[in-house]
């Protein structure tokens, strides 16, 4: 079984109901219709619409249009695994995929579409010759942007247009407050108090939808802008704790040290190891 496999309909004809079960689906339907069923209900995909299939979501009857334009991306587990951004959207856009696969693309967002489209040609483009040098690591970081796109449009699907998982609703809220504000504010209580909800509901809603407490992603984006202020090697520790809403020098270390692992010199000390093997 290969691990990824791509096809532009109607130039190929191919039985796609053998690879139900069998692989991650990602569909994009730039012209025409595309039917199918799932769950025993049935959906249809139409000009620009973004289709995916978890491996574990099961579809049958599928139909195209005579008009169809389509293109359509095949991945197995163990290439998915290998290459998926670790992101919070991780869990609950998977679990939001799994009821509702068809991801619609602005019609008033011709970048959006345009680039969804480019990255898809740039699959077919790049299988077209085998054997190219990379062709696994081309392949797999194009995987990866795929993804982030995903993650982009479910992002912006549930905080504006879905309401009915309310939960997931405010988990999406959550992160991108968390996103925006961890550089001032790192602890749950001061979200939920943002919200107008309580810290115990947060906490609850994160655990139901990633398997993880608020704190954890509170974490993770304050992990990614301490390593942005820290690869800046002239600012001062204490102009960051400061721009950072820490209270200390050494309540910013113990944080850091926490999150990354190493203190804030341990880390400067291993960039300036890694730039120069460089």
């Amino acid at each position: 079984m290969k691990d990824y496999l791509f096809y532009n309909i109607p130039k190929d004809s191919v039985d796609f109901g053998q690879f139900s079960g069998r692989y991650n689906i990602y569909l994009l339907c730039r012209k025409g219709r595309v039917c199918f069923h799932q769950s025993n209900k049935k959906i249809e995909a139409r000009e620009w619409d973004f289709v995916v299939w978890p491996r574990s979501k099961r579809y049958d009857s599928i139909s195209f249009s005579e008009d169809v334009d389509a293109e359509v991306f095949l991945v197995s587990d163990y290439f998915l695994d290998l290459y998926k951004p670790e992101t919070a959207w991780d869990i609950p856009g998977f679990k939001y995929l799994k009821d509702h696969p068809v991801l619609h693309l602005e019609e008033d967002d011709f970048e959006e579409r345009e680039h969804v489209g480019s990255i898809f040609r740039q699959i077919g483009y790049r299988l077209e010759y085998p054997q190219i040098v990379f062709e696994e690591e081309i392949i797999g970081n194009l995987l990866r942007v795929i993804l982030y796109d995903i993650w982009c449009i479910v992002d912006r699907t549930v905080l504006v247009t879905d309401n009915s998982d309310l939960p997931l609703k405010h988990f999406g809220d959550f992160l991108y407050e968390a996103h925006k504000r961890c550089g001032e504010k790192r602890d749950v209580a001061s979200y939920a108090e943002l919200m107008e909800l309580t810290p115990k509901y947060l906490t609850e809603v994160s655990k139901n939808v990633t398997g993880r407490p608020a704190s954890d992603w509170i974490d993770y984006y304050a992990a990614h802008l301490l390593r942005k202020e820290l690869s800046a090697h002239n600012k001062p520790l204490t102009e960051i704790a400061r721009k950072m809403n820490f209270s200390s020098l050494p309540a910013f270390s113990r944080y850091v040290k926490r999150v990354l692992g190493c203190s804030p010199s341990e880390f400067r000390e291993s960039l300036k190891q890694k730039e120069l093997l460089q």
